[in-house]
């Protein structure tokens, strides 16, 4: 049963870390040699905003609760979501990263989109700098599954984060590009863990 309530924001936890957010070109992937039109990240820092209400939404429907059973397992969740982006932050910024970090905190398709993204970037000599924002809320979560799930919903903004040459830190942004963004992100318990499993750009929405 998905349980429903609150706003569960990211001040309730803490942001361990940077966030990364996927730069996409507007239209469309179109990246050539020295490009990475879906990418992005930056040195660890951290630039978090308030939650924003989708364009449509209302601010307090379908958000999980904050207290309770169903708060601790959001906030344990909305934990792994940050150290996720802190992790993505620290190897899409360096060029000889691997994906060792990913690997711990996410699975499936979460992560082989990540790996490739991080090759996508180190093949095309490029590194994040600058500084990403974002705005997490834990939408949904589901203690009677097995395992457990949780959704979390992003606002995210890369307007002031860039790709850049790995060597000069010249930037080298795709020509078109969106810079804020809904992600809805899927996560499974793993034993005592969360691991992201989805990562999705609905860039059809605004926030």
């Amino acid at each position: 049963m998905r349980q429903r309530g609150n706003v569960l924001r990211p001040g309730a936890v803490g942001v361990g870390g940077a966030v990364l957010v996927v730069l996409l070109s507007s239209c469309g992937a179109s990246g050539g040699a020295g490009s990475a039109d879906r990418l992005g990240t930056s040195a660890p820092s951290v630039a978090v905003v308030t939650p924003v209400t989708p364009s449509g939404g209302s601010g307090t429907d379908g958000i999980a609760p904050t207290d309770g059973p169903e708060g601790a397992i959001g906030r344990a969740a909305l934990r792994t979501y940050q150290d996720w982006w802190a992790a993505q932050t620290d190897a899409f910024g360096r060029s000889d990263s691997d994906a060792s970090q990913l690997q711990a905190l996410s699975t499936g398709k979460a992560l082989s989109e990540a790996v490739a993204n991080l090759h996508q970037l180190h093949e095309a000599k490029l590194v994040m700098i600058g500084s990403p924002r974002n705005s997490p809320v834990v939408k949904a979560i589901d203690l009677k599954a097995d395992p457990q799930t949780a959704v979390v919903e992003d606002c995210l903004d890369v307007a002031d984060w860039h790709q850049a040459d790995a060597t000069t830190r010249a930037t080298k942004d795709p020509q078109k590009r969106l810079t804020r963004y809904i992600a809805t992100v899927s996560l499974r318990k793993s034993g005592a863990r969360w691991l992201i499993v989805e990562f999705k750009r609905e860039v059809d929405r605004t926030c």
